[in-house]
């Protein structure tokens, strides 16, 4: 049996996140394998509560059991290591996204994924006045090349399923096509249907591990830009900035 570590005991009246993370801090604090029955105590939630919740959790790798009781899943461990990358994103970028821009002479963009949006971490300008370059600009992770690039290589079924939610019939066999393509020739575009006039092309960014973690993207007039010029240089800018993430 495990060393209970002492948990401050949720109310009775406690939110049903509250007790969530009472059952993981009490996890985290104990040095073995705990079991429902020892969560139960130390939390102060009924046994069958605890086992429901227990049981959500280890089906969304929050928590791991095995014969000897829960311990820490993996998801935890990869939202933390999530929590630092944008801070490691925009330093290992900043030095490619600058090339990227002086060869192109258009706006050039970091993201991530979040809920249904791609997020900005940073940007360098272009010419583009209309689109902002200041970090928090979010964009529909569906339609744009950012996203689609994203997705392309999402390991999580239940993120893709909510993005592509809106779609219908032919609509969501032309977006599956749309990601088959992507993780052929690793480029997404969006000609205009984010943004009108604006033409991107993205290139997915992937960690090594073979997680995608973002996009890197160069967004232009859709009469000025062209594409075949601008999707060598994304694609090679990914792989660079792979390459400084794995050593950074």
């Amino acid at each position: 049996m495990s060393s209970l570590p002492e948990s401050r005991s949720p109310r009775p009246s406690a939110s049903v996140l509250t007790r969530i993370l009472s059952i993981l801090d009490v996890v985290k604090r104990t040095d073995a394998p705990i079991s429902v029955s020892e969560l139960a105590l130390a939390t102060d939630i009924p046994k069958s509560t605890a086992a429901r919740m227990v049981g959500e959790l280890v089906s969304q790798r929050y928590l791991t059991r095995d014969a000897d009781g829960v311990s820490l899943g993996l998801r935890l461990f990869e939202l933390g290591a999530r929590a630092t990358m944008p801070r490691r994103l925009v330093s290992a970028a900043a030095p490619i996204m600058s090339h990227l821009a002086q060869h192109t002479g258009e706006r050039v963009g970091l993201w991530v994924q979040q809920g249904t949006d791609m997020v900005s971490l940073a940007a360098a300008p272009g010419r583009l006045p209309m689109l902002p370059t200041s970090a928090g600009m979010r964009s529909p992770a569906l339609t744009t090349a950012s996203g689609k690039a994203y997705l392309a290589f999402c390991g999580d079924q239940h993120v893709i399923d909510r993005i592509s939610a809106p779609l219908i019939d032919d609509e969501m066999a032309h977006f599956q096509e749309e990601l088959v393509a992507v993780r052929t020739t690793m480029l997404a575009t969006d000609a205009g249907a984010s943004y009108r006039g604006v033409l991107a092309v993205a290139s997915p960014i992937i960690s090594a591990d073979n997680a995608v973690v973002g996009a890197i993207s160069v967004a232009g007039p859709a009469g000025g830009m062209q594409p075949d010029n601008v999707s060598p240089l994304v694609r090679a800018a990914s792989l660079s900035l792979a390459r400084r993430l794995a050593v950074a």
